[in-house]
């Protein structure tokens, strides 16, 4: 599931207000139990208790969770131990810098503060979330003499250079997400989104439409415009586009 509403300020505040409380509360019991254990969690506790959190299947720190909140990578979709660890870090850079680092996220469209632009996170609504889902048209008919034709998308460079694959009747669907896509990347593929942009053939018009779907690098046709999140782009046979930047240029075909 994708997420992609910010969440808001004050439940962002009552989360940093209630996660303080509970770390305040491990530190006491520490003391009670070693204050050599206190010592330890005192420099290394926030980093901890934020990774560890962050990184399991809650996905939020305890106070997050409780304020409805969830943090997920910029492409909307939860990430594991290393990222959340990674933001961690970063948090206490942004304390250290006179807490400048989370008063830029007043600023920021997406609410993101300093350590979410380093690690690349943001901090979502988890309760009025809904899945990034763009809205697609049914399938058109296929009149007669359409069924002779054959849509495909052609690799031009970058991984399928050189390769032709057929449009589903439904659209294709491209990204490194397998569990969506139909037209999968390898994880690692630079510049392409879990879920990057969907494309169809409408037989009656002999036009394919492309839509973006809230990929973080851009989904841009072959004179270089992008195309806008969520609205469709119409391609000619032999009309190039590309995903990222030029090194995933495709070319559609009958």
């Amino acid at each position: 599931m994708m997420y992609r509403q910010k969440g808001s300020i004050g439940a962002r505040i009552g989360a940093l207000l209630l996660d303080g409380l509970i770390l305040n509360v491990i530190l006491g019991v520490a003391w009670i139990i070693s204050p050599g254990l206190y010592l330890i969690l005192s420099l290394l506790g926030m980093f901890l208790y934020y990774g560890i959190c962050e990184g399991s299947s809650l996905h939020a720190s305890l106070g997050k969770r409780m304020c409805g909140l969830i943090v997920v990578d910029r492409n909307g979709m939860p990430f594991g131990y290393g990222t959340a660890f990674l933001r961690a870090l970063c948090r206490m850079l942004s304390g250290l810098c006179l807490g400048v680092g989370f008063l830029m996220g007043l600023f920021d469209p997406n609410g993101a503060t300093l350590h979410d632009r380093l690690a690349g996170t943001f901090v979502a609504s988890r309760i009025a979330m809904q899945p990034n889902v763009v809205p697609t048209p049914p399938p058109p008919q296929i009149e007669k003499g359409a069924a002779f034709m054959n849509p495909q998308i052609i690799g031009i460079s970058g991984q399928f250079a050189g390769r032709a694959f057929p449009i589903a009747p439904q659209g294709t669907m491209m990204g490194r997400e397998p569990a969506s896509c139909d037209f999968v990347f390898s994880d690692g593929a630079q510049g392409i989104s879990r879920n990057h942009c969907k494309l169809q053939f409408n037989p009656q018009t002999q036009m394919f439409i492309l839509y973006d779907l809230g990929s973080t690098y851009g989904t841009f046709l072959g004179n270089g415009a992008r195309v806008p999140q969520g609205q469709p782009a119409a391609l000619r046979v032999g009309d190039e586009f590309y995903l990222g930047s030029r090194a995933n240029v495709f070319r559609v075909s009958l």
